[in-house]
């Protein structure tokens, strides 16, 4: 700065970075921090404009705060950090801008904000941390202001979930925003994945056990007449049924005459073997031949007496007995043989 000289003939201008605020002075004054002057020969010094600051005595200029820093008031000598939550993307600043709802910042002096992770988000602004998606909710975009909630027929058990996950087959989810699907109850099944609801098993079929994707078909010698059946019904003694899947009782057939069936739940009835017959229609069994009939064949609807000649003392036979040399038969149906009587004979 000038120092003066001992020529009095003239004043001096005060230097830049300097000045004289009063009349008949012998020295100049550096500006104080936070102001400056860029001219000569002047009597005050400029504050430094909000956004800059001025950090040393006698300046000569201001300068923007950086970055990352903002200044909102007049005459100062240094910046203000952005806090956290917030920054300050220019230089020159006046004010930090407070992160938007879906971004944050933890630290202090940023020049810009993150981005909620994929799985997090930040409803509100100026926030200092992203929050994590609670079970049942879950977000795939980054920068997001909230969680979706899980559709139905999905679910999210874990924490901060990218995405959702479709219910398996044999469970179902009617409900949004959920953490687990339902097992399909006894009767009900679900065949596919995502379902929202589980089906009622149709007539003919049922399903006995939890968390099943199909139901089963009725077996032969059953039916099942309802829906949403945990069971099958059996077809009675007396009836059968040959096919898979009926859901009617008259799908159980009356065995056949020369048939019977023993014992429920059947799908054949089975034939009456020779020596017995069934002459009516569902029955549980068969009837033995009478003394002096036989059955010769399997299935038959009745029984045969005894040709003359012939015999047969005993139930359930198959064929009858010629009379013996010396012994004679003379009318059908007969349970025994009969001598000669003595003056008489028989060779055959």
């Amino acid at each position: 700065p000038n120092t003066g000289s001992s020529d009095s003939s003239a004043c001096i201008n005060a230097d830049e970075g300097y000045y004289v605020p009063n009349a008949g002075s012998t020295s100049q004054t550096p500006c104080s921090l936070g102001t400056y002057q860029s001219d000569e020969g002047q009597t005050s010094c400029d504050e430094a404009d909000a956004g800059y600051y001025v950090n040393t005595t006698a300046a000569t200029a201001q300068t923007a705060c950086n970055p990352g820093t903002y200044q909102p008031s007049t005459g100062q000598a240094s910046c203000i950090d952005a806090s956290a939550g917030y920054y300050v993307p220019n230089s020159a600043s006046s004010s930090q801008t407070a992160c938007v709802a879906g971004t944050y910042q933890p630290n202090g002096g940023s020049t810009s904000c993150y981005q909620a992770s994929t799985g997090y988000y930040v409803s509100s602004i100026a926030s200092t941390n992203q929050t994590a998606c609670s079970p049942g909710a879950y977000q795939p975009n980054q920068g997001q202001p909230s969680c979706l909630d899980t559709d139905a027929g999905y679910y999210v058990h874990t924490t901060a979930a990218t995405a959702q996950t479709a219910c398996n087959p044999g469970t179902y989810q009617p409900s949004t925003g959920q953490t687990s699907c339902i097992e399909a109850s006894p009767g009900y099944n679900v065949d596919s994945y995502a379902s929202a609801s589980q089906t009622a098993c149709s007539p003919g079929t049922y399903q006995p056990n939890n968390a099943s994707s199909s139901c089963y078909d009725a077996s032969p010698g059953y039916y099942v007449p309802t829906t949403g059946a945990i069971n099958q019904t059996a077809c009675s003694p007396g009836t059968y049924n040959p096919n898979w899947g009926s859901y009617s009782p008259t799908d159980c057939v009356l065995a056949s005459g020369g048939y019977y069936v023993a014992s429920s739940g059947m799908a054949e009835q089975t034939p009456c073997s020779s020596g017995t017959y069934q002459p009516s229609t569902g029955r549980t069994s068969c009837i033995d031949s009478s003394p002096g009939y036989y059955v010769v064949a399997n299935a038959s609807t009745g029984q045969t007496p005894c040709a003359i000649g012939h015999y047969q003392p005993y139930n359930a036979s198959s064929s009858c007995y010629e009379a013996a040399p010396g012994h004679y038969v003379s009318f059908q149906s007969a349970i025994n043989q009969t001598a000669c009587e003595a003056g008489t004979y028989n060779p055959s």
